[in-house]
């Protein structure tokens, strides 16, 4: 491996410094160091390269013709190597956030509106993680978390659609803000069921399209509108997450059976129906939680600023339940 021939480094600093001032005084003030520290630096260097850099007069310096050159390389290495150190110096200083979020939240409500907090916030890195899992903000996963579940102490009646997604694995010292309900409305497309009306009782003899993390919403959505109904669901169409789900309803594949927070911000609902008027509440809804000691930190107070602003316009973007097609 090739040794590097590097002049003198702490020299350049000293040679920089007097070049830029044309005073040993001024580099001297600049460096915090002494006038005779600068002036043997300056020396060192042109010992280094065989060759004077500096033209000394009784009370000023001049720079010779190869200091002028010497100078310029050395500012350009100098400067690069400032901007260089200066990209790791504003990283460590920028503020990392990072949050985990169900997938079909991501994609249709966080992602789309992002934007807005980035530009407001240039000093936070967001990090967002997709997942279904259950949080462990205590193993700092994550720093925030947007779930859908059952609150802890909350009452929810026998007749509401399960959810059988976990939000954390331990509740301790977690603080929780409700971002909005999970109601559950069918949707289809006006090409699947035509001109006639139907009833929920009618669901059952069309073709139902299951979402499978939540594989007791048809089940459960049925038995609360008192439809009794075998349903194979092993056999029936099924997909990973909700806004596959709304995609073969548009297709006209069946009824999909999804979330009125994501019918209300996914594309091309215009496209869309609710056959019956028959929004149900689930048993739990979907949340920001944060652990109180991350509570107080200052990045994620604004996210969850944000986060809460935009939760209240999108409760007031959902649609009504309604046989006409969602606008």
């Amino acid at each position: 491996m090739r040794k590097r021939r590097l002049p003198p480094l702490n020299a350049l600093r000293g040679f920089d410094a007097a070049a830029r001032h044309l005073s040993f005084t001024k580099a001297a003030e600049e460096l915090n160091l002494t006038q005779g520290a600068v002036s043997r630096q300056v020396k060192e260097l042109e010992l280094h390269l065989g060759q004077e850099l500096f033209h000394r007069f009784t009370r000023r310096i001049e720079l010779t013709a190869e200091g002028e050159q010497f100078f310029h390389s050395v500012e350009s290495m100098l400067d690069e190597l400032e901007r260089a150190a200066g990209r790791f110096t504003r990283r460590r200083d920028r503020a990392v956030l990072t949050v985990s979020v169900l997938p079909t939240i991501a994609s249709v409500w966080l992602m789309p509106r992002l934007h807005h907090f980035t530009s407001q916030h240039p000093e936070i890195e967001l990090r967002v993680v997709s997942s279904i899992e259950p949080a462990d903000l205590l193993a700092h996963d994550a720093d925030v978390a947007i779930r859908v579940g059952r609150l802890p102490g909350r009452h929810y009646e026998r007749n509401q659609p399960r959810i059988e997604l976990s939000m954390l694995t331990r509740w301790d010292g977690v603080h929780a803000d409700e971002l909005f309900p999970d109601r559950l409305v069918p949707v289809c497309s006006p090409d699947l069921i035509g001109e006639t009306g139907i009833t929920p009782a009618d669901l059952a003899r069309w073709p139902l399209i299951h979402t499978s993390t939540r594989r007791h919403a048809w089940p459960d959505w049925l038995k609360a509108h008192g439809v009794r109904a075998a349903i194979e669901i092993e056999q029936a169409l099924q997909f990973g997450h909700f806004f596959m789900s709304l995609d073969a309803a548009r297709q006209g594949r069946g009824i999909a059976l999804v979330p009125d927070i994501v019918l209300a911000h996914q594309d091309g609902m215009r496209e869309l129906v609710m056959p019956v008027a028959g929004g149900l509440d689930s048993a739990g809804e979907y949340y920001l939680l944060i652990h109180e000691t991350r509570l107080d930190e200052r990045h994620v107070q604004q996210f969850r600023s944000w986060a809460l602003s935009e939760a209240f316009r999108a409760r007031d973007a959902l649609p009504e339940v309604t046989h006409e097609p969602v606008s």
